[in-house]
């Protein structure tokens, strides 16, 4: 089973919605409001790194609002 955490900086103005649309994602087992540096933690798991990424890259990115994004993938 592959792991990636997504931290996201986003509008504060916006952070309802974008929560509700990152929710609708495939993959995503939970997400999170964060305090700190970062705003929302987005946990995504599956059997497939690939569908992770293409979802990040095409899907997650999209998202109005979402200002900075660092992708963890984990490894053990």
């Amino acid at each position: 089973m592959s792991e990636a955490y997504v931290l996201l900086n986003v509008n504060h103005k916006n952070q309802a919605s974008i929560i509700d649309q990152v929710k609708s994602l495939a993959g995503v087992k939970a997400v999170k409001s964060v305090y700190g540096i970062y705003d929302i933690l987005v946990i995504f798991e599956s059997d497939d790194l690939q569908q992770i990424k293409n979802e990040i890259d095409n899907n997650l990115h999209s998202i109005g609002g979402i200002e900075n994004l660092t992708t963890l993938i984990s490894v053990a």
